[in-house]
């Protein structure tokens, strides 16, 4: 049983080094992303800062943050206003030509399974990128290791029981084989089950992006106003996630690395 998890967990690492060390998202951004999908992705960087806006006026101060599966960086230009210290993690040499290190901002190579930070940051983001690793509890696990006491960590990731994969399954399945660099496939209770080990206490669970449609409907209702779309995406994000929660197209899922019980006298 224990060679049976080796081979696995090798053949994974194998798989991850032919997929993420050379990944590039040039061409998917370029070629194959619909309008609406560019604007989900806006989206989704706004949720995500408006859950790290949350913890900057909790705390009453600036925060550093570990991103893990940074890509180029582009997502410190949104948040910048509200750091102390920005490090991001990338493994891929296409999207991380050159490191770069200032005195409150870092791009490192490097992934997440290999991390050593101890009680450094105040949030921790991975931003679809859980999927694209070759060992995704540890990854977990080095965040938690990574975070403050009472640091967050923000997971969000496409959903594998998005109510539209499991009525079209044979698109789900083509999905899937055309993926070939997502490494795994989640929904949101095997993530919280991960967190939860970890030693997280889950704060949110968030499905999001319930609407799904052919790619030509989605490159006009994209060119819409942004604002409008994003209006639109929130009242049926609103309604359907009442009908049916969990089973939205994506997920953020928000866990807190809670106090040491102290020991009493």
């Amino acid at each position: 049983m224990e060679n049976q998890e080796t081979d696995l967990s090798s053949a994974k690492h194998k798989e991850w080094e032919n997929t993420q060390l050379q990944w590039d998202d040039t061409d998917f951004l370029n070629i194959t992303a619909t309008a609406l999908m560019k604007i989900k992705w806006k989206r989704l960087n706004l949720k995500i800062s408006e859950i790290i806006e949350k913890e900057v006026l909790k705390k009453n101060e600036y925060i550093s943050l570990l991103d893990i599966g940074a890509g180029r960086g582009e997502y410190y230009r949104q948040v910048q206003p509200m750091l102390k210290k920005y490090t991001g993690i990338e493994p891929s040499h296409q999207m991380l030509k050159d490191e770069l290190g200032a005195e409150n901002f870092e791009l490192k190579r490097g992934c997440g399974e290999e991390i050593q930070y101890a009680n450094e940051y105040e949030v921790c983001l991975l931003k679809e990128v859980l999927d694209h690793t070759y060992d995704p509890e540890k990854v977990i696990k080095n965040a938690y290791a990574a975070l403050k006491e009472n640091g967050i960590l923000i997971v969000s990731l496409t959903n594998k029981d998005a109510f539209y994969k499991l009525i079209f399954k044979g698109y789900a399945k083509k999905l899937e084989i055309e993926h070939k660099d997502h490494l795994y496939n989640f929904n949101p209770a095997e993530i919280k089950e991960l967190m939860v080990k970890a030693g997280f206490t889950i704060e949110n669970n968030i499905s999001i992006n319930y609407l799904k449609m052919p790619k030509f409907i989605e490159n006009i209702f994209g060119s819409f106003p942004e604002k409008l779309v994003y209006l639109k995406l929130d009242l049926i994000d609103g309604f359907l996630s009442a009908i049916l929660p969990g089973k939205g197209g994506g997920f953020i899922i928000t866990g807190r690395k809670t106090p040491s019980e102290s020991v009493k006298p």
